[in-house]
């Protein structure tokens, strides 16, 4: 086999590689500020979560979180790190609770600064879900407009709730089932408000 290969040299090669295409190079950590691992902060939840743990291990895992560079807040949402930092708020050691509190503070200041996108009633109420095309988030905000254009109330919040605990119990896909099941959550609050409707 020795025999098919050729041996360039660094500057044959170099120039063979240029006229091909570019180099890639191997991604840095600090090429990749902006994307968040999941798997660390689900490691930090369940450690935070284990009984036999200690408080500086505590204090060092929540000051892990702080430093590390914007964890969006779906990423908080979802990997449900926010149900192991709250309680420790109220913890008996005074150096946990401030650091516990400054982290919530901090995620806190994320969702007040973040804009809200007004929830209209829609036009026509189904061809919301079956016009084709668009993303996953604009499927979704046009299932929030579905269910409050079906609402008893008018809140927007409860809407949203509504649809994540739709999304997340579809396990977070965006899919036939997921419009499927949007359907069936208006209909059975139209049934809903025609039956109290009617006994009244």
């Amino acid at each position: 086999m020795d025999k098919f290969v050729k041996k360039l040299s660094r500057e044959e090669a170099l120039s063979i590689n240029k006229s091909k295409r570019p180099l890639l190079k191997q991604a840095t950590l600090k090429s990749l500020g902006g994307v968040t691992d999941v798997k660390r902060i689900l490691r930090i939840k369940e450690l935070l979560d284990c009984k036999g743990i200690t408080t500086d291990q505590i204090i060092s895992l929540i000051s892990e979180l702080d430093k590390s560079p914007s964890i969006p807040i779906h990423v908080v949402s979802d990997t449900g790190i926010g149900r192991s930092i709250g309680p420790l708020r109220k913890h008996s050691n005074d150096s946990i609770a401030s650091v516990a509190k400054r982290l919530i503070s901090a995620w806190k200041g994320k969702i007040r600064d973040m804009p809200i996108a007004p929830v209209s009633a829609p036009r026509s109420q189904f061809s919301l879900l079956t016009t084709s095309g668009g993303s996953n988030e604009d499927i979704r905000k046009r299932a929030v407009r579905l269910i409050l254009a079906n609402m008893q109330s008018s809140d927007s919040d409860s809407a949203k709730v509504i649809e994540r605990d739709i999304f997340i119990a579809n396990e977070m896909n965006v899919d036939k089932n997921y419009k499927t099941k949007v359907r069936q959550k208006v209909f059975e609050m139209k049934r809903n408000q025609s039956s109290s409707s009617s006994k009244s």
